[in-house]
């Protein structure tokens, strides 16, 4: 399905995938220079689909934290989001005329995948509740011990390429580059799901975070 865009920018998180302060105004200018292309070249769309928990193919639920945020779950939400090709068609063409401004759309586009997948975790989350059932937040392959491999499977099972145009590479990274898979457990009662730590994270080797001395800070799996 196709998905709305956000009404306004995160700049605030975009400058945290910076790496520079809240209050650095020349960044601020460069991201609110790259808006406006990156809100045109975007065309979000976003799939889900619920399966029994028990059914779930065991790549998807390798590894103790996706078994600790699904729990007692007897449903799981299969969960996809796209910002499409053509922000990845800006980012390289940034990427060979203007380096600065291509960090820039890029932190900027990893903003707003993140804020189209969260408008459509709303979304889905109040569609749920309609029929008496809670999810829990979104927890993605490549998080805490939760292996990228299990991207293919995820993808495969929601049908991606035909559904909203996302395919995995070889890598199991994800194509167009600003997606996002996810799983969300489904129960009658409300959900918390498991935060994941820095000791188990997939990226804890390269995480620009941890080399300045601080943490991602992702929302809370509630």
């Amino acid at each position: 399905m196709q998905l709305p865009l956000p009404a306004a920018p995160d700049y605030s998180q975009a400058l945290r995938y910076l790496g520079v302060p809240e209050g650095d105004a020349a960044s601020r200018a460069l991201l609110e220079r790259c808006a406006a292309p990156l809100w045109q070249a975007a065309s979000p769309r976003g799939t889900a689909r619920a399966v029994p928990t028990g059914q779930l193919p065991a790549e998807l639920t390798a590894g103790r934290d996706i078994r600790l945020h699904l729990g007692d779950s007897p449903q799981t939400l299969l969960f996809a989001a796209t910002l499409g090709p053509g922000v990845d068609a800006l980012l390289r063409r940034l990427a060979a005329t203007d380096v600065a401004a291509a960090a820039a759309a890029d932190a900027l586009a990893s903003a707003l995948v993140e804020q189209v997948c969260d408008e459509y975790e709303t979304l889905l989350r109040q569609e749920w509740q309609q029929n008496g059932l809670y999810l829990t937040g979104r927890f993605s392959p490549g998080y805490g011990d939760y292996p990228l491999a299990a991207q293919p499977v995820l993808c495969r099972l929601l049908d991606t390429h035909r559904a909203i145009g996302l395919s995995t590479a070889p890598s199991c990274m994800l194509t167009p580059c600003k997606s996002v898979t996810a799983l969300l457990g489904i129960g009658d009662t409300p959900r918390r799901g498991h935060r994941a730590g820095c000791a188990t994270c997939a990226l804890r080797t390269t995480c620009a975070y941890r080399k300045r001395g601080t943490f991602c800070d992702a929302e809370p799996t509630v």
